[in-house]
């Protein structure tokens, strides 16, 4: 009886189960609201079935087939997913086991975004930490309601029952910064990457969808590829002997897996032999497609807008796309207020760094997201009331109540500097507040070349002052490699092109598990090999040192060099590799080769004795280092010329051009000045310029040109026709150090249309000084030439002294007469001169030879002629018979 009673309840069980899988796997089991980007694809619909062929033996019984032979294993729902406890409370979960947006509670929104603040007195100015003025509201300005002074109305959003807007994003692994497809060896069986996650948002649901390959040769029943999220399990692919290839394969992941920053890491477990198997045989490999995908969907949380949060939302560290944020000009008037906006942008800038920014520029805010809202006098309350001086406050944005608008207002223009001065320098100080009134900080003056960016040339530099120290040791199968990234100006200069001493303290293990012979370390630097050492030495000396008393074992120090043929102006990495094998013992006997590899912090980079000099123009210089303006950290010798009315696109690219500079240097643009083109009066001469336009906007800024080679007339532009009024170079050029690239012709003269220039030249107002000028027949051109600067495919092209954009296509020349900036001493520059005209020297050098022998005859003569003539005492003396 007891029998049968357990056959009915495990009858009844699986009806059951089978009726609720029926329900799930129906369409309405998976429908979810509006969404940000792409559904779900129908290969990556967790409830899509899949052939045969694409199941992982492993896989979730629930992606398997109708037909399909029953996989042993636990049972799990259709979606694969198990069940696990909500993290929203004690709300049940769905039969899923993931919230669905219907499932969700009402956001809780703070008690601020929904109704008005107790009044408070008005702030004085002076204060530092302010409260909200009367009737201020967080998140509601009165710039945003037509009935100016009322109190805003709350979205009735949770009324509706309407749950957080839901994204869902798809992402390969060649998106996330894989470089290309993972290959996992025997030595080598574990490979990662890092998916990162807003910090405003939490996974609701989350998908891999794999494709790759695992060798032929492998045993199936003691091989596999195995999935892991921040070290919980995800999936298992198994070889098929049939068929070397899987994918596409779909593993659901639990969302309570999931962190901020997620590692994701493949375990390759391969054996060709039942008995031992060698880690370095050519047949242990798995390889993980770049192109496999990355499914996650995210709700957003409810937004906390306080100014001790900044940078977020703003900005999140974890996340390395491009950084996207619009600015809002309520009171868009001629160039007022693009000061601090750029200001705003470079700080925004300088923390992006290599990821890129696009700053699009508008009247309105934007109909979702985040924004930063710039003018003079906004109303920080519903009631109106203007600010009391420098001001920064947070709110929601009016068309969408899960965005935030950063706002930076003031009385005046100045107010407005003083508060975009405060947010760059000491967003961190602003306090746990929403609103506050601010007053200015205090900056030391900058020194040329002391950019944070840039590693310092009048002092060693130890690795630990450019990177951090976990950063500097490796640990796994050989060979590994530390990256040291570094920045350098450009205009560096060696003299005979004499290298840059590097002293590295490396440490390594004892040599008893690894091959002495062929160990090395080597050294490269930007791709580029440079030296190799031996890790391992036979000396006696060194023996004898391993077993002294408080010596450190395994510690090495190497004396290296960088070629400075070798270095960028800009971004340049050191590449350290540890190339070593572990000790074949023979058949069936394990083999340790987990080695462990160290770089110490203090190593250090020695590139004094240099001198800043350099030849221009070179358009790459300011690709790679916004050179020469970034000679300033805060661009304090910098000019940028606008057209006096710019829109909105104009608007943009300066923004963007703000937030490269802020990259460049890491440090915010405060020194720049602004200028019309259509009245230079108020242009500082003795200042490098950036000129950026549209071509009929240009004006008198064309005049900036008259240095350069070449012309703009119209809509077209032209390799001018110089004459000897113009200067004797242009007569007299090399047409070979010239160099054109690209089949550039000297009768150049073409349309610009739909397409974008960056010209370079000398200042037509003081020697030494550089004119940059980006131009473009629409704003929209502006925008693609100043994204070239930060695109690594296209930064090859950006050379010479003129760059032309015709859609993904760039051309540059190289025509203009050169000029130098900087200083070397008057020895270095006579030998210089001399180098470059070797006729000269050799003329030099026999006229030299000449002087010195008709000087030395001429010595020679007058020393015989004053010994004959000398006389000595009782030389005339008669001699004594």
């Amino acid at each position: 009886m007891f029998k049968a009673g357990s056959r009915l309840i495990w009858s009844v069980s699986a009806l059951s189960v089978a009726g609720w899988m029926a329900l799930t796997n129906s369409p309405a089991a998976w429908s979810a609201g509006s969404q940000d980007s792409a559904p779900y694809e129908v290969p990556e619909h967790p409830s899509a079935p899949l052939s045969p062929s694409d199941v992982s033996l492993n896989a979730p019984a629930g992606h398997a087939p109708t037909g399909a032979a029953a996989i042993p294993g636990p049972s799990v729902p259709a979606t694969g997913r198990p069940a696990t406890a909500t993290p929203y409370g004690n709300a049940p979960l769905p039969p899923s086991g993931i919230p669905q947006p219907s499932d969700l509670p009402p956001p809780a929104i703070p008690a601020s975004d929904t109704m008005q603040a107790p009044p408070a007195p008005a702030p004085a100015p002076s204060a530092p930490v302010m409260q909200p003025p009367a009737g201020y509201a967080p998140g509601y300005p009165a710039t945003s309601y037509p009935n100016a002074g009322q109190a805003p109305q709350a979205p009735a959003m949770a009324d509706t029952g309407l749950a957080q807007p839901e994204i869902t994003r798809t992402l390969t692994l060649r998106d996330l910064g894989v470089p290309g497809p993972m290959t996992l060896r025997g030595f080598s069986p574990l490979q990662g990457l890092d998916i990162p996650i807003p910090a405003d948002e939490v996974v609701t649901r989350a998908q891999i969808v794999l494709d790759g390959a695992l060798s032929p040769s492998l045993l199936p029943e003691a091989s596999s590829l195995t999935v892991t999220l921040n070290e919980q399990y995800v999936g298992t692919v198994q070889v098929d002997p049939k068929n070397s290839r899987f994918g596409p394969l779909v593993f659901d992941i639990d969302p309570i897996f999931f962190s901020r920053l997620n590692h994701l890491n493949f375990q390759f477990a391969g054996e060709y032999r039942r008995d031992c198997n060698d880690l370095h045989n050519g047949v242990l490999w798995a390889r993980v497609s770049d192109l496999s995908k990355i499914i996650v969907t995210t709700v957003k949380l409810p937004p906390v807008r306080r100014l001790a949060h900044l940078p977020a939302p703003f900005f999140d560290k974890n996340m390395h796309d491009v950084l996207r944020v619009p600015f809002v000009f309520p009171h868009a008037n001629g160039q007022s207020d693009l000061k601090a906006a750029g200001i705003v942008a470079s700080w925004f800038g300088k923390l992006a760094d290599f990821r890129g920014t696009s700053f699009p520029a508008s009247s309105a805010f934007p109909a979702t997201g985040n924004a930063v809202e710039i003018g003079e006098n906004l109303p920080v309350d519903s009631n109106g009331t203007l600010p009391s001086g420098p001001t920064v406050f947070e709110a929601a944005n009016p068309n969408d109540r899960w965005g935030t608008i950063l706002v930076v207002t003031g009385r005046n223009q100045q107010d407005v500097e003083i508060a975009a001065r405060v947010l760059a320098f000491s967003s961190d100080t602003l306090g746990d507040v929403p609103y506050r009134v601010v007053s200015d900080v205090t900056l030391a003056p900058r020194k040329p070349y002391d950019a944070p960016a840039f590693v310092p040339t009048d002092r060693v530099v130890r690795f630990g002052d450019l990177i951090a120290e976990p950063d500097l040791q490796r640990q796994g199968g050989a060979p590994l490699g530390i990256y040291v990234p570094f920045r350098l100006p450009p205009d560096l200069f060696r003299w005979k092109q004499h290298s840059y001493p590097v002293k590295l303290n490396v440490r390594t293990p004892a040599a008893a598990a690894f091959e002495r012979e062929g160990a090395r370390f080597d050294v490269l630097v930007n791709n580029a090999y440079v030296q190799s050492f031996p890790l391992f030495s036979d000396a006696v000396w060194k023996k004898v040192e391993n077993h002294m008393p408080g010596l450190q074992t395994g510690a090495l120090t190497f004396n290296s060099a960088l070629p400075p043929w070798l270095l960028f102006g800009g971004r340049n990495q050191l590449d350290l590799s540890f190339n070593v094998l572990p000790i074949d013992r023979g058949a069936c006997r394990r083999v340790n080769d987990d080695f462990i590899a160290e770089v110490d912090s203090s190593s250090t980079f020695d590139f004094r004795n240099s001198y800043h000099y350099t030849t221009l123009p070179d358009l790459s210089y300011f690709a790679g280092a916004a050179f020469p303006f970034s000679r300033m950290a805060d661009y304090s010798q910098t000019a940028v010329v606008l057209p006096p009315q710019p829109d909105m696109g104009v608007t943009s690219a300066f923004l963007e051009l703000m937030g490269f500079l802020g990259s460049s240097t890491q440090y915010p643009v405060t020194g720049i000045d602004l200028a019309s083109s259509a009245d230079l009066s108020g242009l500082a001469q003795s200042k490098d310029i950036i000129v950026l336009s549209t071509i009929d906007q240009l004006g008198t800024a064309n005049s900036l040109l008259s240095r350069s080679a070449y012309e703009i007339s119209g809509q077209s532009i032209r390799l001018g026709q110089k004459t000897l009024l113009d200067g004797l170079w242009y007569l007299f050029q090399d047409k070979d150090d010239a160099g054109q690239n690209n089949n550039a012709k000297p009768a150049l003269n073409t349309p610009i249309v739909n397409a974008s220039l960056l010209v370079g030249g000398q200042s037509p107002y003081t020697n030494h000084r550089s004119v940059v000028a980006i131009l473009g027949d629409r704003p929209a051109q502006l925008q693609q030439m100043i994204a070239s600067l930060r695109d690594r495919q296209f930064l090859p092209a950006v050379q010479g002294d003129l760059v032309i954009k015709n859609g993904t296509v760039l051309t540059n020349y190289r025509n203009a007469n050169r000029y130098t900036v900087g200083s070397l001493p008057l020895w270095i520059r006579i030998e210089m001169a001399l180098e470059h005209h070797l006729l000269f020297l050799a003329f030099a050098g026999l006229l030299g030879t000449g002087v010195l022998a008709y000087g030395t005859a001429r010595w020679l003569r007058a020393h015989a002629r004053h010994r004959l003539q000398r006389r000595l005492p009782g030389e005339d003396e008669p001699i004594d018979s």
